[in-house]
């Protein structure tokens, strides 16, 4: 579960009915169909929580291959991207629709390999998936055909947080 707290007054708002360990570290924003959405992979089971903001309600639960641990999206992008870090499917990438708020591709980037924490360029033109593994890379994909557009090799790289979208966006990425 979890609480949500008037952060002014210190009072509970509510209590959000999530089971497992949902990582609201990651969770994004969006607006769907006239109401702001949040989303929150689940650490210790194969689900995306999607809740309503006003009524703090789960409106969805999205299957997944696995426990996700990162999530993203992007203003300008129709998708939000969420990784399968942990248990056997670890090197696959879940795309979802943020209209439909279902997966509509599932990316295998480097077969057996850990695929995690997606970000996103300044313009949302691409995504940015890490393999996060001592030979690893960076795996840029076109953000709205999902075509892989180049591989740039690195050694287990993560963290990379594009600080202006964290300031200057308000929709798909976590703050």
């Amino acid at each position: 579960g979890g609480l949500v707290i008037d952060m002014d007054s210190g009072e509970k708002v509510a209590e959000l009915d999530l089971p497992g360990m949902p990582h609201l570290g990651s969770g994004i924003t969006w607006d769907y169909q006239g109401k702001t959405v949040l989303a929150s992979p689940n650490l210790s089971s194969g689900a995306v929580s999607v809740i309503d903001m006003q009524s703090w309600q789960t409106i969805k639960t999205i299957k997944t291959e696995g426990p996700g641990f990162f999530m993203r999206s992007h203003e300008l992008s129709p998708y939000a991207w969420v990784d399968v870090f942990f248990g056997p499917n670890k090197d696959k990438m879940h795309v979802i629709d943020k209209k439909t708020l279902e997966i509509v591709r599932t990316l295998q980037p480097a077969p057996g390999k850990t695929s995690g924490h997606v970000e996103f360029t300044k313009d949302g033109r691409y995504a940015l998936v890490s393999i996060w593994e001592d030979e690893g890379e960076v795996v840029v994909y076109d953000a709205q055909t999902l075509e892989e557009i180049k591989r740039l090799p690195m050694s287990k790289p993560s963290g990379k947080y594009n600080v202006y979208n964290k300031t200057h966006y308000e929709e798909g990425t976590s703050h």
